[in-house]
């Protein structure tokens, strides 16, 4: 079957009267107003729809949204025909997610050298197989409508940042006002319980990065935190070998990032910028996990070879990154299969 027949075949589909309840936004049937303005566009559309379509694919989805919504949305059997129109439109013709942008839950998988991205809600055997979202490679016009929003309520220089974040090779970012975190003295408690290994190893852990006082000015010299993460696939839940090289990229990652950042004019700062006394630099980046960079860490005999590429530890601060990712409406966790590894940039010196 090609495209157009599909199209066609879901426009006949409809009534004049379902044409006049999409038209109703008033209308007592239940329909998205994202369904609505699908339908709708492909009635209006002038556009020949190249391309062939496996009819056993199409079958297939068609009973799974059938048996999906007897199942969840049983008391709504008159809405149960737009829903179904739409969502074959949109993974069959128009190739667009079957959700509006906002309700989609994207991650980001590296294979191959190559970031896909990706809803790490989907899961085999659904309708959700079908969906273009299962795996994408261009995910601009969510990200242009994030930007735009973080530009009107926080300005452009959080719009710019979050841009270079993505850049970088990010996958997901939020933003929150420094004054409404909070640390956690248990945090620090976890840290000197030493599970990781790292504490009083590293220039990037406790008790180097100062108490939890101390992480607490230094951070409250900021205005904002803008927390970002990278979701990586494993092969499966034991795979350590593919955790740790996640790591590792997740590094890089945030070295790139503050390379981009300091071309465009942003320094992010190293230890002994962040001192007591000192005036903080434009930004500062922290990491999730320990420092990895030098085989053997000079803590505590020597100064930090690379200060400048200095990362502490968001936990290191007293932070619950589940806490953090919740406030700042990302995602914790990505699927299963993954790994997700977060940073976070604080920036807007209140003392400017």
């Amino acid at each position: 079957m090609t495209k157009q027949e599909l199209a066609d075949q879901i426009l006949d589909s409809l009534t004049v009267e379902d044409w006049e309840i999409l038209e109703d936004r008033n209308s007592q049937v239940p329909v998205s107003a994202h369904n609505r303005e699908t339908l709708l566009a492909l009635r209006d559309t002038e556009t020949e729809f190249d391309g062939e379509i496996e009819e056993e694919r199409i079958e297939e989805a068609k009973a799974l949204l059938g048996r999906f919504l007897e199942e969840h949305w049983a008391e709504q059997p008159a809405a149960h025909k737009y829903v179904t129109a739409a969502s074959l439109a949109l993974a069959f013709v128009l190739e667009r997610p079957m959700h509006a942008w906002d309700a989609v839950h994207y991650a980001a998988a590296v294979q191959d050298e190559k970031v896909r991205y990706y809803c790490a809600y989907k899961e085999g055997g659904t309708i959700c197989d079908h969906c273009p979202t299962r795996h994408m490679e261009e995910i601009t016009p969510l990200r242009e409508a994030k930007m735009a929003a973080v530009a009107e309520q926080y300005g452009d220089v959080s719009a710019e940042i979050m841009r270079t974040v993505f850049a970088a090779g990010f996958s997901d970012a939020g933003i929150l006002p420094v004054e409404e975190i909070r640390c956690h003295e248990e945090v620090r408690k976890i840290c000197e319980e030493n599970r990781c290994r790292a504490y009083g190893r590293t220039w990037a852990c406790p008790p180097a990065v100062g108490t939890l006082e101390e992480c607490s000015r230094r951070v409250s010299a900021y205005r904002y935190m803008q927390l970002f993460s990278r979701a990586y696939r494993l092969e499966d839940e034991f795979d350590f070998d593919g955790m740790k090289d996640a790591m590792m990229a997740f590094k890089k990652a945030v070295d790139e990032l503050a390379a981009r950042l300091e071309e465009k004019g942003w320094s992010a700062g190293s230890q002994e910028q962040q001192e007591d006394g000192k005036s903080p630099a434009k930004l500062q980046l922290l990491s999730n996990e320990s420092c990895t960079r030098c085989k053997t860490c000079t803590y505590p005999d020597a100064p930090c070879r690379f200060p400048d590429r200095l990362y502490h530890t968001i936990e290191g601060y007293g932070y619950y990154v589940s806490e953090l990712a919740a406030q700042a409406g990302i995602p914790y966790m990505n699927g299963r299969s993954t790994v997700t590894f977060f940073g976070a940039v604080l920036y807007g010196n209140k003392d400017e």
